[in-house]
């Protein structure tokens, strides 16, 4: 997508790639927030030219359904937002994730990021093991 023509958005968005927005669980999407995400943008292909014929209109529905599940517990529903484009459509979702990451830095940190797991220190690890004899 962006990639191709080499758009730039906030390096701080991680993109995990799926072959179908359908496939994005609401656990998947909660699990992301658990660790610390401030913001979830599933973006999926238009309901029209979906290969796997219902996949986006799930993932939307999916998304929907958590939204209502977050502003009943009191989070802030616009943390969690479905997008629809193309392969083809790069500059759309370079434009989408800056829109995302804007409003999401207008929000601040998300309230479960406290609850997250703090990230292990990485060791120094680049010594060859050699094995026992």
């Amino acid at each position: 997508m962006a990639g191709t023509i080499r758009a730039q958005y906030p390096t701080i968005v991680r993109p995990v790639l799926v072959s179908c927005a359908g496939r994005v669980s609401s656990d998947m999407i909660m699990r992301a927030f658990g660790k610390g995400a401030d913001g979830v943008a599933v973006v999926g292909c238009y309901e029209h030219e979906c290969n796997y014929l219902t996949g986006a209109k799930h993932g939307g529905r999916n998304v929907k359904y958590l939204q209502q599940v977050m502003d009943s517990v009191g989070l802030e529903s616009e943390r969690l937002q479905m997008h629809y484009c193309s392969a083809a459509e790069g500059q759309k979702f370079q434009k989408t994730m800056v829109a995302m990451f804007e409003k999401i830095n207008a929000l601040g940190p998300s309230p479960l990021r406290e609850l997250a797991p703090k990230p292990k220190p990485q060791s120094n690890t680049n010594k060859e093991t050699k094995p026992k004899k």
